[in-house]
């Protein structure tokens, strides 16, 4: 079976919400919670790199930003469409967010071809089951949601997570429509 994840921020409770097709209801994680999320999440991808038969072992983080890169960007096998998605919060999420319950545990299991991600409430655990791939796909989304929040004072993420996994030949076309970064120095003067 195929569950859907769907995470979104709540800037009135300052802390995300988490939501899976195989759950009745949807989880507040706080900030606190998020980043023993994402450190957790991203040492079981670092620890446990699935290698292609033969090949040596990568150093963790290297084997992680392959197989990360890989994750994003190469389409499974019977795969179609997209594999994440943005939405949008109606009205019903709201009144659906009253009553989530806060996530105050975390646990994450890993091996070469699947992960369980186990969220803690009073009311009982919740749990995901994910193979590789879609592991590295739920983290980068999670990611896209921390990007939007004004979170800064916590731990970085790795850099594989942050990286823009775009071919180069777009990075530069996105780069030169966008203009110069902020703090990038101005082009000089003709």
């Amino acid at each position: 079976m195929s569950v859907t994840t769907t995470f979104g921020y709540s800037a009135a409770e300052d802390r995300l919400w988490v939501s899976c097709s195989a759950w009745n209801t949807r989880l507040w994680l706080t900030r606190r919670m998020v980043q023993s999320v994402v450190s957790s999440v991203a040492q079981v991808l670092e620890t446990v790199a699935a290698q292609p038969a033969g090949e040596p072992a990568p150093p963790g983080a290297e084997g992680a930003a392959r197989e990360h890169d890989a994750s994003l960007n190469q389409p499974q096998p019977g795969e179609s469409g997209r594999a994440l998605t943005l939405g949008r919060d109606s009205e019903e999420g709201a009144a659906e967010l009253a009553a989530a319950p806060l996530c105050t545990r975390f646990r994450v299991t890993g091996t070469v071809r699947n992960a369980e991600l186990v969220f803690g409430t009073r009311e009982g655990d919740r749990s995901v089951q994910l193979s590789r791939v879609g592991l590295h796909r739920w983290l980068h989304a999670l990611q896209m949601v921390l990007a939007r929040t004004d979170w800064h004072e916590w731990q970085a993420p790795p850099e594989w997570l942050t990286r823009s996994y775009l071919p180069p030949a777009l990075q530069n076309l996105l780069t030169t429509a966008a203009g110069p970064a902020a703090g990038d120095a101005p082009p000089p003067a003709a």
